[in-house]
């Protein structure tokens, strides 16, 4: 059965909702591999909520999204649109004025995103960039559909506010901002403080893995064998350090299933972590029971420890 995440249907819906009913002017985010559920899944359910734009990381991306009549709003800036053919609908974002000339050149009548420099200094225009681009892009023929101010994750929520309004000095008053990476207090206080201006917020992580007891991932043992010390196993002959039982476990870096950054193994069994015999290997994985701790069985499922947006799937059980 691989590697399966299972998602209590209805309590993840009554969460997405809740989250989405607290952000108006939402911008759902399904970049990447759709937060662990794909992407196409995800623009159903922005759909859902009745928003008219998402998301996407990047333009390869927008290849095979389905176009279901929401408007594709494209995070990372390309240098590529020379070499890749990009849906007329899709809005771009520009990060330096390289980048915009790029656009501007390749892109013509086209709408973007000018993204402000913020503390990830990932991508971004100075602020005192912004007018400049602004009127670049409309000099050419091309549209805004807003500046971007996205601060880092790290830190409170009241020093993300604070780089938010520090950075809207820089971006004029009739122009459109998105934000992410505020809770909704806090979005609400920015929208009722600047009502002369117009604010949208993308939300991912939030919104979709908002209530992580929603979701379980778990993978699927394959087979149990009794080991001894000193045995070797795996691909590298690993030594085994005692007496127990070598545990198969049908997931692995295919599926983006490593170790944890600590070198731990990412799967529990009856809550207790199993030892690794080595790393993860393509589809297959190998773990250790000592002699005397709770074995599984073949077709028993093990909990995996991982985050979804890096991880692939076999097959999602919605309950």
């Amino acid at each position: 059965m691989g590697l399966t995440l299972y998602v209590e249907s209805a309590p993840w819906r009554q969460r997405v909702d809740a989250v989405a009913g607290g952000f108006p002017g939402l911008i759902p985010v399904v970049k990447g591999n759709g937060y662990g559920f794909g992407r196409n899944f995800l623009i159903g359910e922005a759909l859902r909520l009745g928003v008219s734009e998402v998301a996407v990381g990047t333009v390869f991306e927008l290849d095979g999204l389905v176009d279901q009549g929401l408007r594709p709003i494209v995070l990372t800036p390309s240098l590529d649109l020379d070499k890749v053919p990009v849906r007329s609908d899709a809005v771009l974002t520009v990060g330096s004025l390289h980048q915009l000339e790029h656009f501007v050149r390749h892109r013509p009548g086209g709408s973007a995103v000018v993204k402000v420099v913020s503390a990830p200094r990932r991508h971004g225009l100075d602020p005192t960039e912004i007018v400049t681009a602004i009127d670049r892009l409309r000099s050419a023929g091309c549209a805004v559909h807003s500046v971007a101010i996205h601060p880092a994750l790290a830190g409170s929520d009241s020093e993300r506010l604070a780089e938010i309004e520090l950075l809207l000095r820089s971006v004029p008053a009739e122009t459109p901002v998105t934000l992410s990476h505020l809770d909704a207090h806090h979005y609400v206080e920015v929208r009722n403080r600047y009502t002369d201006r117009s604010f949208g917020i993308r939300l991912g992580s939030a919104l979709w893995h908002g209530d992580k007891a929603t979701l379980a991932l778990r993978a699927t043992v394959l087979d149990v064998r009794p080991v001894r010390k000193g045995d070797r196993v795996g691909y590298r002959a690993v030594e085994i350090p005692g007496d127990g039982f070598l545990v198969i476990i049908d997931a692995g870096t295919a599926h983006g299933v490593q170790p944890l950054a600590n070198g731990e193994s990412p799967f529990h069994y009856a809550r207790k972590r199993l030892l690794l015999a080595e790393p993860p290997h393509m589809h297959v994985s190998l773990a250790v029971v000592p002699m005397g701790s709770a074995v599984p069985a073949p077709g028993d499922e093990v909990d995996v420890q991982r985050p979804l947006i890096t991880t692939t799937v076999d097959r999602i059980v919605w309950r």
